[in-house]
């Protein structure tokens, strides 16, 4: 077995240097060629091959420097793009510096935008959410001009997560929602799959770490499928951090060991901060305090992050706690309190003041029952108003937790009055006050509870809405009326139902937006939208599917019915006037199929309607064609 296995090794070892010679003759043969590299299109080949593709360019420094501007910048943000996928930000920090102090008024948008999101980025990892949200807006205003879609995407995905790390957490979520329909229309892989990273991000912060998974389990396999190791090895931190927070610590353990092999591809050995971060903390949370402490340690010797290194010194705190070493655990919580401080728009957070419900705890110890209430009293209240604030889901997941800890308080009381009973009359009368107070501060929160449970229902049915309704014009969006398709076909007996669909496509959109601009072309879409609310029937489904296309459900209803119906849905937008103050006219091509025997699920019917609806184009558009089976 040993020797088979040592055959695979070399086997590898070999088709690895292989690769490699292959990748430096291919450098050489560009350094040769530099003027025709076009750094443009490198997106895919640095996703692939981060560090190879950092070499690369590093070979190219000498040449750069005699390119010309525009070159030159392109040259810049692909070094920063290789940097930020090898972790080394301080390098990529000092690049994007550079390509800023670069830019002018004639510098293309595509490079502008892309700098203002690495910017938005490296704002973010320090702390500076607030102008990390004005930078990447920036970047969107760009893109957008530019109609550079990914890019504009990519941007709003990351605005979204800067705003969940101030736990704006309904914002950040109609942001990510409006980034999910945008790379959907452009049926991207890569972005939908980094959105589904983000929504696991989203989610874990929420505390429902089922939907969490699940969304980084999507990213991960389109990651694999694409082979981007610096993605795969982020989406499966996602995870660990995920099961860390679900208390699925053996699991967390086994996550963040294999993020350890899978960055193994970067030799910047500083990043393994955040595989001993998670390690540690899991570590701590599970209880093996004393590994803890030893992994902790090798983190913070790294050169981590700021918020990453204040909550290892809370989770440090807590163990030394546990294990009677309170002076220790003083100092944790003090050299945490500092890190926060470098931090400003984190304090207030939950993270930040977890602080005070450990300094708490570490006072409870010591035998200051006292101060221990009041700095748990004092913690639970701002808690509370964070929690209202935010109007999440959390506070319903937190109040089992917030009762055992309210428990722990009222058993330290009664112990704590067990023995005032030896004391004067005047501290007996003390402690009822006292004992009043707690009492009227636990109604308090029961009250708040049910408060906030009252806002949550309503935000659960206003994300309902946004997750099936398309924002601009109201009608349902392409995933709810594909499911829905799917599930009226699946449950139904197919040798009896009737069932149509009708297609339909603006024509010629894209002249409109040209000529009249996109705000014109976004209310020619809502008004076609509400043409088809009063045509369609109230059992019927509508929805827009894409740009300018739409997709109307038509049950109990066969092909000759439908095209009746289409028909006037026709006729009402000829003779309707979309463009104010322009005699131009807005048509529309309609194409029409049903179930029948030869089409018996949604994937087919709804390549029938394209089929029609391209028939209906053909014919000189501006009207209906239905499917047969001759087509």
């Amino acid at each position: 077995m040993d020797v088979m296995r040592g055959n695979e090794m070399g086997k590898v070892i070999a088709a690895y240097c292989v690769s490699c010679i292959l990748f430096f003759l291919s450098l050489l043969i560009d350094a040769r060629a530099n003027d025709k590299i076009d750094f443009s299109q490198m997106d895919n080949e640095i996703n692939l091959h981060p560090w190879l593709s950092y070499q690369k360019l590093i070979g190219l420094q000498d040449a750069a420097e005699s390119y010309d501007e525009v070159q030159y910048l392109w040259w810049l943000v692909r070094k920063a793009q290789a940097e930020n996928l090898v972790y080394f930000y301080d390098d990529f920090n000092q690049t994007i510096k550079l390509a800023v102090s670069l830019v002018n008024d004639e510098t293309p948008l595509t490079i502008q935008a892309k700098i203002n999101v690495y910017q938005g980025i490296i704002h973010q990892r320090q702390g500076n959410y607030s102008l990390s949200e004005e930078v990447l807006a920036k970047a969107l205003l760009q893109a957008n001009e530019a109609k550079l879609s990914h890019l504009y995407v990519y941007g709003k995905q990351e605005l979204a997560y800067t705003k969940t790390l101030t736990e704006l957490f309904e914002t950040s979520l109609v942001d990510i929602q409006e980034a999910y329909v945008e790379a959907f229309a452009l049926k991207d892989q890569f972005l939908i799959a980094s959105i589904n990273e983000t929504y696991g991000a989203i989610y874990g912060y929420l505390n429902d770490y089922e939907k969490s998974i699940e969304y980084y389990q999507r990213a991960l396999e389109v990651y694999t499928y694409l082979e981007y190791p610096a993605h795969i090895a982020e989406a499966i931190y996602g995870l660990a951090s995920t099961y860390r927070y679900w208390k699925k610590f053996d699991s967390a353990i086994e996550y963040f060991q294999l993020y350890q092999e899978k960055i193994s591809y970067t030799p910047n050995s500083n990043i393994s901060f955040f595989s001993a971060y998670g390690l540690g903390m899991t570590y701590a949370e599970k209880g093996d305090c004393e590994l803890a402490i030893v992994t902790i340690d090798k983190a913070l010797a790294l050169d981590g992050l700021v918020d990453y290194n204040a909550e290892l010194y809370k989770r440090k705190a807590n163990c030394f706690i546990a294990l009677g070493q309170l002076d220790n655990a003083e100092q944790a919580l003090f050299n945490a309190a500092a890190e926060f401080s470098k931090v400003p728009e984190i304090m207030g957070t939950a993270w930040q003041l977890e602080v005070i419900k450990i300094s708490g705890e570490l006072a409870h110890a010591r035998g200051d029952y006292n101060l221990g209430y009041k700095m748990l009293e004092q913690y639970y209240r701002k808690y509370t108003q964070l929690l209202l604030k935010n109007s999440s889901e959390r506070l319903i997941k937190v109040r089992a937790g917030l009762e055992v800890e309210r428990q722990q308080i009222t058993q330290a009381l009664e112990k704590k009055r067990s023995q005032v009973e030896l004391l004067e009359l005047e501290k007996r009368k003390s402690i009822s006050t006292q004992q009043i107070y707690f009492n009227i501060f636990i109604i308090c929160m029961v009250l708040v509870v049910l408060a906030v449970i009252v806002v949550q229902y309503r935000n659960n049915k206003k994300m309902h809405r946004l997750t099936i309704r398309d924002p601009l014009s109201g009608l349902f969006n392409r995933r709810y009326i594909f499911e829905n398709l799917n599930k009226i076909i699946s449950s139904s007996n197919l040798a009896k139902v009737e069932l149509a669909v009708v297609l339909i496509d603006i024509d010629n959109f894209k002249k409109v937006n040209d000529k009249f601009g996109h705000p014109v072309g976004d209310e020619v879409i809502c008004q076609v939208a509400n043409i088809g609310k009063q045509v369609f029937r109230e059992g019927d489904a509508f929805a827009r599917i894409g740009g300018e296309e739409f997709l109307c459900i038509l049950p109990r209803t066969n092909i000759a019915e439908a095209e009746k119906v289409a028909q006037r849905f026709l006729t009402i937008i000829n003779n309707a006037k979309m463009i104010s103050g322009s005699d131009d006219t807005v048509t529309v091509s309609i194409g029409i199929a049903e179930l029948t025997e030869q089409c018996q699920d949604a994937k087919q019917l709804y390549i029938d309607a394209d089929t029609a609806l391209y028939q209906a184009k053909h014919l000189g558009k501006n009207q209906i064609s239905a499917f047969t089976e001759s087509d």
